[in-house]
């Protein structure tokens, strides 16, 4: 794989922390492939033990990347892994994911 497509996850990887640092309100991230403003994402997961899976994609390119096992932070809104996937595919479109160079 590419440099170029290698650093292209780390910066998508990146924008974890800043959406963590918005948490509970939202700001104007720019996708790391398109440059346009407005990634969205969503955690999904266990509400009891805090813990599942984020999603981050920008609407525009349908691009993003999918992180397993992570904590959800209290501040975060996070959708239950009890769901029907129909209904988690209504908040999540399709997108491509960007994956790292192992």
């Amino acid at each position: 794989m590419s440099q170029k497509r290698k650093s292209l996850f780390l910066k998508w990887m990146y924008l974890v922390s800043d959406i963590n640092n918005f948490l509970p309100n939202s700001t104007a991230l720019a996708c790391p492939n398109c440059y346009q403003l407005g990634v969205d994402f969503q955690y999904v997961g266990d509400l009891q033990t805090k813990i599942g899976y984020m999603v981050i994609w920008c609407p525009f390119c349908l691009q993003g990347i999918h992180i397993s096992r992570v904590s959800i932070p209290d501040q975060a809104q996070a959708l239950s892994f009890n769901l029907s996937p129909e209904k988690i595919l209504k908040r999540i479109p399709n997108f491509t994911l960007v994956k790292p160079d192992y």
